[in-house]
């Protein structure tokens, strides 16, 4: 099996998905996690939308996780065994949302924005910090530790 990322840029946020491919797979990877993730990047009326059909909560929210194997989600067939890479899910990314929460909480857009992205991967793995006893908030801390550096390929260089 492998890592299969696809990254979907519905935004004009200046945001490189070829960086944020790599993150993901780097999370992958850590976490001993093979198979395919989708990341979509969207604005923030397609994020609030999302997140009152899915969550009841119609507001907007830098990050929504569907895990391919969670039985409330319809998800497309499965690929069969073999060398395929499984479907594991899709993290949908606002950055508008992100960069507000940067503003807000004095940081980096580009720190945020990947912890915001390890954050949707480590709930696509079964990560849940609304149940556990602080460990996906441990994961996350350590990750973005160690792959910070990433943070800085987010962001597409201005053209000359």
């Amino acid at each position: 099996m492998s890592i299969v990322i696809e990254v979907v840029d519905e935004t004009d946020s200046g945001i490189s998905t070829d960086g944020v491919a790599e993150l993901v797979r780097s999370v992958l990877d850590r976490e001993g996690a093979q198979g395919a993730v989708v990341v979509a990047l969207v604005g923030e009326h397609v994020i609030t939308e999302l997140n009152g059909r899915d969550r009841g909560l119609p507001e907007p929210t830098d990050v929504l996780s569907y895990c391919a194997e969670d039985d409330e989600i319809s998800w497309p067939t499965p690929l069969p065994e073999g060398d395929f890479a499984p479907e594991l899910g899709e993290v949908i990314v606002c950055p508008a949302v992100a960069r507000r929460y940067a503003e807000e909480g004095g940081c980096e857009s580009s720190s945020q924005l990947a912890w915001t992205i390890i954050h949707g991967v480590l709930h696509v793995l079964g990560y849940d910090h609304e149940r556990d006893e602080g460990e996906m908030r441990r994961r996350e801390q350590a990750l973005l530790a160690e792959l910070g550096p990433l943070a800085s390929t987010l962001s597409t260089p201005p053209d000359d």
